[in-house]
Order: structure tokens, then sequence, then C-alpha cells
């Protein structure tokens, strides 16, 4: 029989067992959850920066014949530009150097001793010219303006003086600000080279020293303040523009801002990016000082219609407080991401999640160029009932207990549960994108900028760039030369003209077909055919091998 002391002693050893595997499953989750962060970061550090799928042999395929069922196969079109067998794909000469360039011509013709034939004596007439080119660069020159308005005064009264006033010289306008010392060309380089080019503005003082020049920085400065004024009814009358659309893309990114009360560091402020649908395609810009709603809600005041937003959008700001006057929609691409981070985690459950949304791309693939009632009735038809298994699975998995409760596939899981209602939005209106992926992409030339330029000097600074990226960015939306586009907008500007319509980047386009950048147009074209011909082979392949 046990002793009363040998009895005590086994509830203890087994109070300790207990205690002992708590402590084991506690730390066995804990580097579980440690490893996938690592895996995360590594990722982040290392590895690609998209997130396209790629067919991997070593993991098996989810749901091919769901989805070829699904999506109707389409041929692949034909690629012209593609040499045949054999052949190579050569430029014309017309093509690498366009004929529109000055030609500096050098005669390389033979010694006179060489033009006598040594047979007969004579000289030997030119049978043909072989001619070669290479494309040549000078850096930028500039030139002065220098306007005489003689005075002229009659010599018997000496009371009659005539001049032709300052700003009414033949030709028009100079400069778009009255009495500056810099033209028209001289403005719109430190507003392209910044904005455009990502080009800070002491690396600007160098630009125009090599031209012979010193420009000091807070001079440029000085220009970009006066162009905002000048512009500024221009980009009223584009904010207004965008604000009476039904669709509207938002998004923001962070900037550092010096703050003189904080010695030796500097304030986290914000730029917020609100993307006019293609009924009214330009980018505007705002600087805020925080993250707070004031902001969006303020800007957003007399929109009526749907957002695209993240999920901080959806709990934090745009649409809250509207009355059901703003809707948001939420952006899939988002919850897509979570998805490929938790791969580490569970890539079986991750792969399952991606190829839902792979479903989910290729019928907007189809539906891109459809009209916006055509393409609600795709969506209706196919994206409705993936959508719907979709967030079957995603229940599933939600309530499955071995799925760790802070595991980065259960925050995939429960953040698209979250936002589901407005992640599914884009199903019940034809005109809603699936994701914020273009507002992201047209936010990337700030944040492009920001690596060169790296803050913002003050509140004031700050709202001066959110107006010249709104002009600059809005030009390069429709592929267009900002250069010559900046310039003709100062100078109808500062001349007094109020027919801003015409000066939208879309219909500046329309009417200057020499400024547009044909081969952005291409690029574009050719990105989305190589998109479209890599989903429909690897529909043809899901058909062949089901």
């Amino acid at each position: 029989m046990i002793g009363p002391e040998t009895s005590a002693d086994f509830d203890d050893l087994a109070r300790l067992n207990h205690e002992l595997i708590q402590t084991v499953d506690s730390l066995h989750k804990t580097v579980r959850s440690l490893r996938e962060e690592i895996e995360l970061y590594k990722r982040r550090l290392f590895g690609r920066s998209s997130e396209r799928h790629i067919d991997d042999p070593s993991q098996m395929q989810l749901f091919d014949e769901q989805l070829a069922s699904l999506v109707i196969d389409e041929p692949e079109p034909e690629d012209e530009s593609k040499p045949g067998p054999g052949k190579r794909n050569r430029r014309k000469k017309s093509e690498k150097i366009p004929s529109h360039i000055p030609r500096q011509v050098i005669e390389a013709d033979v010694s006179d001793e060489k033009k006598i034939c040594p047979c007969c004596g004579d000289e030997m007439p030119i049978i043909g010219t072989d001619i070669s080119e290479r494309l040549d660069l000078i850096p930028a020159k500039l030139f002065v303006i220098q306007i005489q308005r003689p005075k002229r005064a009659c010599g018997k009264c000496k009371e009659t003086v005539v001049q032709v006033p300052a700003g009414e010289e033949p030709g028009g306008l100079t400069t778009p600000v009255p009495g500056s010392d810099y033209g028209f060309g001289v403005y719109t380089q430190v507003i392209t080279s910044k904005f455009a080019d990502h080009m800070p503005l002491y690396r600007g003082e160098d630009f125009f020293a090599r031209a012979g020049v010193l420009i000091p920085r807070s001079t440029q400065y000085g220009m970009l303040a006066k162009s905002a004024i000048l512009i500024a009814p221009l980009l009223q009358f584009m904010i207004d523009q965008v604000l009476s659309g039904r669709v509207l893309g938002v998004d923001d990114t962070t900037v550092r801002m010096q703050d003189p009360s904080l010695t030796g560091k500097m304030r986290t402020a914000r730029f917020w990016l609100y993307r006019g649908g293609d009924d009214h395609p330009y980018n505007v810009f705002e600087f805020h000082e925080s993250r707070g709603r004031d902001g969006p809600a303020a800007f957003l005041d007399s929109f009526k219609g749907h957002v695209s937003v993240d999920a901080y959008g959806v709990h934090n700001g745009v649409y809250l407080g509207s009355g059901g006057r703003i809707m948001a929609s939420c952006c899939n691409a988002h919850g897509r991401r979570k998805f490929v981070e938790a791969k580490a985690n569970d890539p079986s459950a991750a792969a399952r999640a991606i190829a839902f949304y792979r479903g989910l791309y290729e019928i907007e693939d189809r539906a891109r160029e459809l009209a916006p009632q055509d393409r609600l009735a795709l969506r209706q038809l196919e994206s409705v009932p993936l959508m719907s298994r979709f967030r079957e699975w995603l229940i599933e998995t939600n309530n499955d207990p071995t799925v760790l409760p802070k595991s980065s596939l259960k925050a995939a899981v429960r953040y698209v549960l979250n936002q589901w209602d407005e992640m599914s939005a884009f199903l019940h209106n034809g005109e809603l994108p699936i994701d914020n992926n273009a507002t992201e992409n047209e936010l990337r030339r700030l944040t492009i900028g920001r690596k060169n330029w790296l803050f913002v000097g003050s509140a004031d600074g700050g709202r001066v760039s959110a107006s010249m990226y709104t002009l600059v960015s809005s030009a390069a939306r429709h592929h267009l030369d900002v250069w010559a586009y900046v310039d003709d907008v100062l100078r109808k500007l500062s001349a007094g003209s109020t027919d801003y319509e015409s000066l939208l980047p879309d219909r500046w386009r329309a009417t200057h077909p020499e400024s547009v950048r044909q081969y952005r147009d291409a690029e574009q074209k050719g990105r989305r055919l190589t998109t479209q011909q890599r989903r429909t082979r690897r529909r043809s392949k899901a058909q062949a091998d089901g």
C-alpha cells in the first residue's frame, strides 16, 4: 500500500508533468510562429516581390478542373512581332534614330591623291555612299531672352512719353510669374525634374550648373510655390471632375516631414491619392500631417458612390459617418497577399486560397474590355459561385481547431472574413474593380521619388508637392510628354485662360498627338497581351491534364 508521502509525491509529479506538457506545447507554438515570421522577413528581403502565381510541380494543383469548367477557353492571340524560324527581329533604321532629329554631317572622302585612278590617271566618280548614324548628346544649353522696350518722347513739348508696357511684348509672356528672372522653360524644368524624373532640388542645382548658371534650391522651391498658385484653378477643376464620378480609388503613403519643434527628429506625415475612374481619369494628391480620417472626410464631403480602399479605409476612415452616401469596395489583392505570406505556415491551405483568387482574376481578365453591364453579367454568372465556395472554405478553415489562432493562415482567413461584404462589392457593380492595384500603381510615382528626396521640409512644402504630383502624375497616366504638357499649361494659365477643360490631360492628349509617348501605349498593351497569353496557356494545360 502506498504511503501518504508517496501519494503526495505522485500527485506533484502528475501536476509537474501536466505543466511541462503545457509549457512544451506553448513553446512549440511560439517556435512555429517565430519561424513563420523569419520566413516572411526572408522573403521580403531576399525573395521575389511579385505575387504572380508560378506553376510548381512540387505542389499539388488545386481546383484546376473546376476553374477550367468556369473559364471559357479563348484562342491565343498571334503575336505578329515574333520573328519566324531562322529570322532575326531587326529594327529599321528609321525606328532606331528618328528622322526629325537634326543631323551633323561628316564627310569622310578619300584624299585627293587617292581619287586619281592609278591605271588611267582620271579622277574616279562617286558610284555610291555608305551612311552610318549614331545618336549623340550635348548638355542642356540655357539662353537669355533679352527684352528691349525703347522709350519714345517728343523733343519739342517734352511731355509725351510712350513705351510698350511690361508683359505686352510681341510673342506673348516670357515668364509665368511677373517680374521673375526665369522663363517658362526653367519653371517647367524644375517641375518635371523633381516630380516626373524624381530629382531632388539640390541635384537640380547641378543640372543648371552644367549649363553655367547656379539656381539655388531655395529659389527653385520659390518657383514651385508660385507655380502651385498659378495652377490651382486647373487642379480645383480636376478635383471637381474626380468627385463627380461614381467610383474612386483611395490610398495613402507616409513621408517624413521636418519639424522645428523636434530637434534632430522628424514627424510622420501622409500623402493621400484619390484616383478617378475611367470616366474622369485624373490623379489627385493631398498632403496631411497625420493619418486621421479628417483629411479624407473633408475631401470626400461631396462625393457619392463607391471608394476602393484597403482594410484601414474600411475600419477607420473614408466612408464612416457618411450616412450611406459613400460605400467601400475593399481590395482583394490585399486579401490574396495575406495568403501569399501564409505559405510558410501552411503551403497546402495557402495554395487552396490562391487558387480561388486565380480563378477570380482569370474571369476579370476576360471582363476587362467589356462594358460595365456585360462585366456585371459575367461576374454574376461565374464569379459569384466561385466566391460562394471560397467563403465556405474560409469559414471551415476558421473553425478548424488545428489552425493556430496566431498563425499567419488564421490571420489571412480572418482578414478576408472581416471585410467580406466590402470584398464582395465588385460582384454587384460592373464599374467597380476587383482590387485597388491601379491606385497603388499610381501612388508609386510618389514613392519612387521619395527614395530620392527623402522628406518634405514643411507642411507648406508638402502641399506644394501634392499640387505638383496631381499635375504631373495625371499627365504621366495618359503617357504624355510631361515637359510639353506642363509648359503648355503654364503658358495658357499665365495668359489668363479659363478653358480648364481643354487643359485636362485626356483632352490635351487628343489635341496634341505629337506629345503622346506611343511606346508607353505599346508597352501597356504588350503587358496585357502577355498576361492574357499566359493565362490562356494555363487554362489549356488545366483542361488537357483534366
